[in-house]
Order: C-alpha cells, then sequence, then structure tokens
C-alpha cells in the first residue's frame, strides 16, 4: 500500500500565526416559518410538526429515490453484516433516543448503535459558545442518515472528549478514537465530518499530519474506508479563533484537512433540488416553484446564506498516483479535492431530530458537506454487502485507487447551471471576493466526478475488489 507522507507536501504558503480547531460541518436551516406561508410549504415534517415557508427539506424515501438506492433494497442489499463508523467530538446525550424517534418515524429497521467513548464520557453544556450544540447537531445528521441510506448496518458513534473546546485539545481524543475504531472494526466505513483549515497547522503539521496519517495507512491495511467532509464554505476558510484570537479570513483559496490527505476520500456538496426548481431574481432571492418529478442537481453553492461545498488545491499534499489521470493544468501539482459528492445544501436538506438541550426539541432541516459524508459512508456499506455475496476477499477499504477507475456512469456529472438570473458555475463564497474553483465537465475541483448513481456506483465498485 503506497505511503502519503510529508515528503509529499508541496512547500510554502503556511503562515507564522496558527490556531487549530476542528469544527462541524454541519449547517442547521433557519426557522424561516413556523406557520408557513407558502401555498404549498417548502418543507412540513412530520409530527411533531414544523413547517418552513422557503427551505425545503427531505425525507429518507426522496433521498433513496433520488440517488438510485430503492434498486439495492430490492435485491436485498441494505447493509446487513457490515459497519459504519461515526467520529465527532462530545456526541449528544440524546444520541439513542433521537435515532431511535428518527428510525421510527420513516419505517426504517431499529438500530444497533455502539457508543465509545476513548477518552471518558463527554460532559454536555450548551453554554460553551455553542460548540457542543453543534457537535450534538452532527452528531444526530450523521446517526442518523448514515442509517437511512445502510439502515441495516451496524453504527459506532465514537465520541471524542476533549478537555476544553473543539481545539487543540481535542486532536488527541479524536486520534485515539480512530486509531481505536480501525483496530476494532476492520472492513469498516468511517465517516468524519470535521475539518480544520490547512494554514492553521503550520509548526504542527509535522506532528499532527503525519500522526493521522498513520491511522489513516493503518485503516487502508485493515481494509476501512475513511471519508472527510470537504468544507462549507468554498474556498474561503479561516485561521485563528481559539481562546483570545479572532478568526482571520485567509484571503486566497484553501482547503480543509484532513479532507485533503489522499488516503481519505473527499466529500463535497452538491445542490439537489429535487420536485421544486430554485427561481432567484437575484443571488439572495430565496424563491421557487413547484416541478413535480423534476431532479436538477448542481455544485452547493447557497449565496442567500452564505454556503458552498469546500474544494481546490492542497498545499500539504502534492498530486497522488490516483489522480494521475487528471489534467496537470488543474492539479498543478497539488492533491485536487473533493474526489466525489452528494447533495450538502440547507435548501433541500435532510429532516434530523433531535432532543437535546440548547436547540429547539423536534425536526430541523441540516445541510452541509457533513450531510454528504455519512450518507456517501452509507453507499459503501451497502457496497460491503454486495462484495460479501459475491464471495471477494475483501471489503473496499481505501477508495480512492478504485474510485478513479470507475466508469462515468456511475455518476451523476455535475456542470454550469443558470437559475433565473444566477449562474452557478463554481465554489466561490457569495460576498467574500476570494476566487473559486471552477465546475466543468467531468471531474473538477468542486464536486469532483459529482455524485453516485447509487445502484451503478454499488455494483460497479463492488465488481472492481478482487
Amino acid at each position: 500500500m503506497a505511503s502519503f507522507g510529508l515528503n509529499q507536501r508541496i512547500s510554502g504558503a503556511l503562515p507564522a500565526e496558527a490556531g487549530l480547531q476542528f469544527l462541524p460541518l454541519v449547517q442547521v436551516s433557519p426557522d424561516d416559518s413556523n406557520t408557513a406561508t407558502a401555498d404549498p410549504a417548502a418543507c412540513t415534517s412530520p409530527p411533531p410538526v414544523h413547517t418552513s415557508a422557503s427551505f425545503h427539506c427531505y425525507t429518507p424515501t426522496d433521498i433513496r429515490t433520488a440517488y438510485d438506492l430503492n434498486a439495492l433494497y430490492s435485491e436485498g442489499i441494505t447493509g446487513a453484516g457490515e459497519t459504519i463508523v461515526i467520529v465527532d467530538a462530545y456526541g449528544s446525550p440524546t444520541a439513542l433516543s433521537d435515532l431511535n424517534f428518527f428510525s421510527s418515524t420513516f419505517g426504517l429497521p431499529a438500530p444497533d448503535l455502539t457508543i465509545v467513548n476513548p477518552t471518558g464520557t463527554p460532559s454536555f453544556s450548551f453554554s460553551m459558545h455553542g460548540v457542543q450544540v453543534g457537535w450534538a447537531f452532527e452528531t444526530s445528521l450523521d446517526l442518523q442518515w448514515a442509517h437511512a441510506v445502510a439502515p441495516n448496518a451496524k453504527l459506532v458513534l465514537i465520541q471524542g472528549n476533549p478537555a476544553e473546546t473543539e481545539g487543540v485539545q481535542g486532536f488527541p481524543s479524536i486520534f485515539t478514537g480512530e486509531q481505536f475504531a480501525v483496530t476494532h472494526y476492520p472492513g469498516s466505513v468511517m465517516s468524519q465530518s470535521f475539518a480544520v483549515t490547512e494554514q492553521s497547522f503550520h509548526s504542527a503539521a509535522d506532528v499532527q499530519v503525519a500522526r493521522f496519517d498513520q491511522v489513516y495507512q493503518q485503516a487502508a491495511s485493515n481494509f476501512v474506508t475513511v471519508l472527510g467532509s470537504s468544507g462549507d464554505t468554498g474556498t474561503t476558510n479561516v485561521i485563528g479563533g481559539q481562546g483570545a484570537s479572532t478568526p482571520k479570513v485567509l484571503p486566497f483559496p484553501t482547503v480543509n484537512w484532513p479532507s485533503s490527505d489522499p488516503l481519505v476520500t473527499s466529500a463535497g456538496g452538491t445542490w439537489l433540488q429535487f420536485g421544486w426548481t430554485w427561481t432567484p431574481t437575484s443571488p439572495t432571492s430565496l424563491a421557487f416553484k413547484t416541478t413535480p418529478g423534476s431532479r436538477t442537481e448542481v455544485v452547493w453553492n447557497e449565496p442567500y446564506l452564505p454556503v458552498a461545498t469546500g474544494g481546490g488545491r492542497s498545499v500539504l499534499f502534492s498530486t497522488p498516483a490516483f489522480q494521475s489521470s487528471i489534467a496537470s493544468t488543474v492539479l498543478l501539482g497539488a492533491r485536487g479535492l473533493p474526489d466525489v459528492s452528494w447533495n450538502s445544501a440547507v435548501n433541500g436538506g435532510v429532516l434530523v431530530f433531535t432532543s437535546f438541550p440548547g436547540a429547539r426539541v423536534g425536526w430541523h432541516t441540516v445541510g452541509g458537506t457533513s450531510a454528504a459524508s455519512p450518507q456517501l459512508a452509507g453507499l459503501v456499506a451497502l457496497t460491503n454487502q454486495i462484495a460479501d455475496n459475491l464471495g471477494k476477499s475483501h471489503h473496499v477499504g481505501y477508495l480512492n485507487p478504485l474510485l478513479y477507475n470507475l466508469p462515468s456512469s456511475a455518476f451523476h456529472d455535475i456542470v454550469p447551471h443558470t437559475f433565473g438570473t444566477v449562474t452557478l458555475d463554481s465554489n466561490a463564497l457569495f460576498g467574500f471576493g476570494i476566487a473559486g474553483m471552477s465546475t466543468t465537465a467531468g471531474w473538477d475541483l468542486t464536486t469532483g466526478f459529482g455524485s453516485p448513481d447509487g445502484h451503478d456506483f454499488a455494483h460497479d465498485l463492488a465488481s472492481a475488489l478482487p
């Protein structure tokens, strides 16, 4: 197995001041209306009913239909016998009860959840500047939607227990948790929905990145697939913001780690409009029309929030062998990301149920590339079940070399698209003036190969295994 260490780093471009933070890449839709004014409402949740006039929401049935997963379920492919590992700081004090409510509401099998606290059980406080509430939303999203895609897979939640916030103190705990996961759950799929700007490391890069890289190498040896969310702010990212420091927006395009590690499959974001279409008169408009039966999928870039998929060129890693088919004029010698994408929109997010303190009890519409990683993990778990049925010698494991050899029919290609007066053709974050990466036909630095066609992707990937 090839080793991608710091000898493959691209030198330069690392500023002297640095703060380290792992941030949950979760985006929760605003409560724009308890009593919807639109007819029909953009979103009406199951009981306890919550409505939204402007922000659409998706159920498991919607996502299964949009991504051609039903064909897999009809073949008996539900993730049975497979394991998905979710890694989050703090976790959620109501993770299991909320998952059970989600599952029973949508008629899914009862979940099989194991919670592991490798460095002690986290305490929960919603007074820590919203930090733990953010992680609790993240945990709920990850568990509920990995389960929605692979309903019979075993779920393992690794809850990191940082001493203070999600900063430096959280790195050893998450490292310990991931090390535990790849050792104890060989052949599984691991989803990471957190990130830190590459430039935040500076002098710590040799230590932090190399330590995690060793875990990812162990994951590859144990046939564990590792996914990581690419980010929610396009090419615009910050450093600092820990303790008394003020976050600093870097004035040039950047990407996030660990998604940028070549041993990690970077999960980017698309914007799925399923049964409705955005009809803006300006970038900040939320106007839409209902279009029954329609399916439009574009690069995730919602200027009215603003949020957009992470993607671009790494400054920590050079072009890996599996990207040798990508034009050098695109990668410029760097590791490019993301590799593959999934719906990450907030307007068109997935329904998540929460009951932990510090947030409204009930249904929320949630997006972010945090939504992409666990759902893609679910799809890989379905693939592993197919591999078992075919008598393959091992599970998917290290995905990237396989991913870059799949036929184009396994993906929905994402290309520029115009809605009303707005064209979405990059991941430039609206209003910040930092150049984005271009969305083009074929592989690009905003959505990778695009989003999978669930049935074809799983069968093509399983067939590629020895």
